[in-house]
């Protein structure tokens, strides 16, 4: 039988898909084309889609939503288009990018903070150049050429934040290292809901927090009773990380899950 070039392709694309082929190929890809993109973002454009895949499959349209590190909201579209009559909540702590999602997503809850352990004010370092990348440490080691804008920002347990009644289904945690705080702040909402957590966790940036990966793994795992895996792994339905393969993993995308999807 004779495959028209377009078919194989479709083929080759089926076959590579969310796994660890598919950020190399797609990168090669991109450079033979004369697309200068770095690695790292052709890497992310593959766990968003993923993680849209992903809520796809476990929202109602009533369930709650939590985006911490909220940036410009590219996930609250995700929440609204899955969850559309659920309550939502937003934590941004620069105050433009708060402003910019109020106004964008009036049905939203905006909170102009940063959450974390515990309460009270805390130092705030923004890049300009690259908003993203901002967060509650410096990380001098990143991005050393960059300058920073330190403000001050109100800090909130999540724990303290939510409404009573509300459960949450799903949270998306994307600090730039504080995701440490951030979960010890949480322990009580997370333990007790259950939510379905897309975690973005880097040893190096975490540390910078003093929090190890093995205290993430815990805190979710042990105290919390989810499980974390890869999301291509969960995805496709395979076992969830071990303590040592999460410690060890160089991935920086995981998802915290109460099981198995079924």
């Amino acid at each position: 039988m004779h495959l028209s070039e377009e078919r194989v392709k479709k083929l080759v694309k089926a076959m590579i898909r969310d796994t660890r082929v598919e950020p190399v190929a797609r990168w090669m890809v991109k450079r033979s084309r004369g697309i200068r993109m770095p690695f790292d973002l052709v890497k992310n454009e593959i766990y968003d889609r993923q993680a849209s895949v992903m809520m796809q499959r476990v929202l109602s349209p009533q369930s709650n939503c939590i985006d911490i590190g909220c940036h410009k909201g590219q996930f609250l579209e995700e929440f609204l288009k899955y969850a559309p009559h659920g309550h939502h909540f937003a934590f941004e702590p620069i105050p433009y990018l708060a402003k910019a999602l109020r106004d964008s997503y009036p049905s939203v809850e905006v909170l102009e903070m940063a959450l974390a352990d515990k309460s009270g004010e805390a130092s705030f370092f923004i890049m300009p150049d690259a908003p993203a990348l901002s967060g509650l440490h410096r990380r001098q080691f990143l991005r050393p050429e960059e300058p920073r804008q330190e403000i001050k920002v109100r800090t909130e347990r999540l724990d303290a934040m939510m409404p009573p009644g509300i459960k949450v289904d799903l949270i998306k945690l994307d600090v730039e290292g504080a995701e440490g705080p951030v979960i010890f702040g949480a322990l009580d909402t997370i333990s007790r809901d259950k939510p379905y957590v897309i975690l973005e966790h880097g040893t190096s940036s975490s540390l910078a927090f003093g929090v190890t990966s093995a205290e993430i793994y815990d805190a979710l795992v042990d105290r919390c009773g989810l499980r974390l895996s890869l999301l291509p792994d969960w995805l496709g339905e395979r076992r969830p990380l071990t303590k040592r393969e999460f410690v060890q993993s160089s991935e920086w995308y995981f998802l915290a899950h109460p099981g198995l999807p079924a």
